[in-house]
């Protein structure tokens, strides 16, 4: 499968305006099916990386598969991926944080709003909201089986304060999250912005900025929604190691730029 590897100048601006863009059927059904068999195979691993649903053991999601699994990390290097993450941040990326996120049908549960920012900077010290992520959908994301739902535009608000629910790095996995948008705020940005709960079909990729307001309700459907999160962030906004306490599964501390897979080919 081939795809266009940069954003037309239209895609770009609306992903600069809204916060975030939709690309339909970037991978192949083949593709998808490899990588939602890769995560099953994460899911079942456990381990202190796979979180759960609050009071079950159906997953919730699991971290760092791409530091020892061979088809994720081939993945955050995709031809399809990379130049655009490296288009958008207008420079060299590294893998900050990478997740799949079950959203199992009629389990899985609710995310609060929030932004992903909020996290990056308080828990890792990145200085800037120079990152952002990519979303493969592993299933058809629809109205009902709890598609992410942003606020458009919501981004340039910049960082939002948000007071901190808990302590250590744990609480930042927890279905409560540790730094969540206050109902006052989200009701501003929500009446003069609106809402937006982009959907496609498998194989779709979903970018969106590092500080856009984002929430997703429960899967009330009999279809899982599955995702990969990638969160490609500038090597010029790498974390600040002295601040940062969560594990490298979590906050990559690597920058080493990525390289594309087809230039890793060539000089192999």
């Amino acid at each position: 499968m081939t795809a266009d590897v940069k954003l037309s100048p239209a895609q770009v601006e609306e992903y600069r305006a809204r916060g975030f863009l939709v690309q339909e059927r970037v991978f192949d059904e083949e593709e998808i099916r490899l990588i939602k068999a890769g995560a099953e195979q994460e899911f079942a691993g456990g381990g202190e990386r796979v979180t759960v649903e609050a009071n079950t053991d159906v997953p919730r999601g699991v971290h760092g598969s791409h530091l020892h699994a061979d088809e994720f990390g081939r993945l955050v290097r995709s031809d399809r991926l990379l130049p655009i993450a490296e288009q958008l941040l207008r420079g060299p990326v590294y893998v900050h944080q990478f997740k799949i996120n079950a959203k199992r049908a009629f389990k899985g549960e609710v995310w609060e709003w929030h932004q992903d920012y909020t996290f990056w900077h308080h828990e890792d010290g990145m200085p800037a909201p120079r990152a952002l992520t990519a979303a493969v959908f592993l299933d058809e994301v629809t109205e009902f089986n709890g598609p992410l739902t942003f606020v458009p535009g919501g981004h340039g608000r910049g960082e939002i304060d948000a007071e901190a629910d808990g302590e250590g790095w744990a609480t930042t996995l927890t279905a409560s999250l540790k730094y969540s948008i206050d109902v006052d705020t989200m009701r501003e940005l929500i009446t003069r912005n609106g809402l937006a709960a982009p959907k496609g079909p498998r194989g779709s990729v979903l970018w969106f900025d590092a500080n856009i307001p984002h929430a997703s309700v429960p899967n009330i459907s009999a279809v899982d929604r599955g995702l990969v999160l990638i969160t490609y962030n500038s090597v010029e906004n790498r974390i600040d190691l002295g601040r940062s306490t969560r594990p490298d599964w979590l906050a990559a501390r690597d920058f080493t730029p990525l390289t594309p897979l087809h230039a890793a080919a060539a000089e192999a």
